[in-house]
């Protein structure tokens, strides 16, 4: 059986491991790894800056199966020998970063957020112990087409035809492209067009350690649009990149020391702040909090005409965020509250807020959802010079409660189960349990805002570090409602609810990478498949009759194959929308979706026996 697997990335490892442990004694594979890039991908490739780094710690993340022999998490991997000796034996030439790996690795700990480029030599590592594997198995044989494109896949007879370099011969194929450009948007086009006729710098949405910033001087003022990820990657890249450093102060404060190569940032969002950060990890590889009220059993009591009502749902997903804070709380503040009291009655009782007065829970410690949604609700703002002290004084609050650690901050550890609650949420929506109407209006808009706000932040150094920069007046943020456009051959920016103070820059910065969305890909594969109907977007049905196009491929949930092509199967960020975040990477030893999901489709191309076809809680 010849099998293409297109994309080396996490996910494409994930299905290449599988194969190869699953492959039935008899059976004869010869597999075709694909990638534009290296092992490992674009987002996670060796040669990048090490100051970038991701944001889960490395004891929660692992590419080798629970019960998989001689498997490693990337916190168990950098602890190891192996490491040390992985890195030592990379090619200088290659990787000319080799020593700052090193360097790195002495001060990582099994809960530290590792380095990008750490975890792209862990893929490596990975790769490695899989060609072992493959030499040491007759019937398997691998050929590597690496730093090449995919232009199409075609169908002959029985056959996809690969066409790269050449054209390749296979009989399943299995894609997961990761992040993937998009067409740019009428908005966009407009300031690349309007940057290129007044000598000013506009980065489209990219990855931030792609980008040559160099046009960007210190006297110029740049303009970033989003605060999520890739914002903190680019403050990096526009201070310590260029010679600033952040020493740590007697009350654990950060400053920063210009190296004086720094530009003025100017950024700003919708919102107006920066997402949360990440707490310091206290949990163990294998610690999930459990669900009590987002729980399958809830569900199905909640389900009316075959349908979970958005509201029930939010509901649900917020009790469970709201148990776990206010358990943190009461360990933390509240010694004269029977915790086991509470949790009980808490579980039991339906009206949340009369419990809550009932215990004497100060006001300022209630859970306020429209607070933690808008943090900035309220507040009395005369000017954007204003604003920074209530910016400065949320982040000091909300980076005290993350230093405590996940399992003691009561904040950012209630938001930590929103990360705890991923396959729940998986659960609805691949089992269609949100109308159509519902979850084009209320899940996909503003619902997918707020999870990614709440949490999908970067560590809690990148907010810390952020304070720094404001402070030493490096970094202005701008108020909510922030508004962008081109004139006076400058890029200009405001705050909507300051329309007098304006912002002049020479640079501006989408701080964003694209989000997955088939309908307005820039992937020449994607395009061409697009173009021969092989895939199409999911097309969902309003009650009104409109038919809107969601950003996923069309697939079987059942086996992950694309819809009505046989042995043509995709899964990862192309199905983003129909699943839920499909960037992540695996968790070890809590039965993860992602490991099974590779298991599933490895399975299904090797034509064996699958249990439990559809598996998220």
């Amino acid at each position: 059986m010849n099998i293409g697997i297109i994309g080396a990335g996490p996910r494409g490892l994930l299905i290449l491991n599988n194969l190869i442990n699953n492959v039935n004694k008899n059976q004869q594979l010869s597999l075709h790894l694909f990638d534009t890039k290296d092992i490992g991908g674009r987002v996670w490739k060796i040669n990048q800056p090490i100051d970038l780094i991701m944001n889960t710690p490395a004891n929660e993340l692992t590419l080798f199966n629970d019960d998989q022999k001689g498997a490693y998490s990337i916190a168990e991997w950098i602890e190891s020998k192996q490491a040390q000796q992985f890195i030592s034996n990379l090619n200088e030439k290659k990787y000319p970063n080799k020593n700052n790996l090193l360097k790195a690795l002495d001060k990582l700990k099994y809960n530290s957020y590792v380095p990008r480029a750490i975890c792209g030599v862990y893929c490596k590592y990975f790769f490695k112990k899989m060609i072992d594997i493959i030499n040491n198995n007759n019937n398997i044989e691998l050929s590597l087409h690496l730093n090449q494109v995919v232009s199409d896949i075609k169908k002959e007879e029985e056959k996809f035809i690969i066409q790269a370099k050449q054209n390749y011969y296979v009989d399943k194929v299995v894609f997961s492209l990761g992040q993937q450009d998009n067409s740019l948007s009428t908005t966009e086009e407009s300031f690349k067009k309007y940057g290129k006729e007044n000598n000013l710098t506009y980065v489209k949405p990219d990855y931030a350690d792609e980008i040559n910033l160099s046009t960007i001087k210190s006297n110029d003022t740049v303009i970033v649009r989003g605060m999520g990820l890739s914002f903190n990657d680019y403050l990096s890249r526009l201070t310590k990149e260029r010679g600033g450093n952040f020493t740590t102060n007697d009350d654990g404060t950060l400053t920063y020391h210009p190296a004086g190569k720094e530009p003025t940032i100017v950024a700003g969002s919708r919102r107006g702040i920066p997402y949360y950060p990440k707490a310091i990890s206290q949990k163990n590889y294998n610690e999930n909090y459990p669900a009590y009220f987002l729980t399958k059993e809830n569900i199905e009591k909640y389900i009316k005409n075959g349908k979970l009502s958005f509201d029930d749902f939010q509901k649900l997903l917020r009790l469970d965020v709201e148990y776990r804070y206010y358990t943190l709380l009461i360990q933390k503040n509240y010694k004269n509250i029977d915790l086991k009291e509470f949790q009980s009655d808490f579980l039991k009782i339906n009206d949340h807020k009369k419990l809550i007065e009932d215990y004497k829970i100060k006001n300022n410690d209630i859970f306020n959802w429209d607070l933690i949604l808008n943090p900035v609700a309220g507040i009395k703002v005369t000017n954007t010079e204003d604003y920074q002290t209530h910016v400065m004084n949320w982040l000091s609050m909300v980076i005290k409660d993350a230093k405590m650690g996940s399992k003691t901050g009561p904040i950012i550890g209630g938001l930590e189960m929103l990360r705890d609650l991923r396959d729940n949420i998986r659960y609805v929506l691949a089992n269609n349990l949100l109308s159509n109407d519902e979850y084009v209006n209320k899940y996909k808009g503003q619902f997918s805002s707020n999870i990614k706000f709440l949490s999908m932040g970067a560590p809690v150094i990148r907010s810390e570090e952020l304070l720094a920069l404001m402070r030493a007046k490096i970094v202005t943020i701008l108020p909510p409602q922030m508004q962008t456009i081109g004139a006076n051959h400058k890029f200009i920016s405001r705050s909507a609810f300051y329309g007098n103070q304006i912002i002049q820059g020479d640079a501006l910065i989408e701080a964003r990478t694209n989000a997955p969305n088939i309908n307005i890909t820039d992937n020449p594969l994607l395009k061409n498949l697009l173009d021969s109907h092989m895939i199409k977007p999911q097309s969902i049905k309003l009650s009104n009759g409109d038919i809107v196009n969601n950003t996923s491929i069309d697939i079987e949930v059942d086996s992950d194959q694309v819809k009505n092509e046989v042995n043509l199967f995709t899964w990862g960020l192309n199905t983003e929308g129909l699943y839920f975040v499909t960037s992540a990477i695996p968790r070890p030893g809590v039965n993860d979706a992602i490991l099974q999901a590779a298991e599933k489709i490895s399975k299904n191309i090797l034509n064996l026996k699958i249990d439990n076809v559809t598996k998220y809680m």
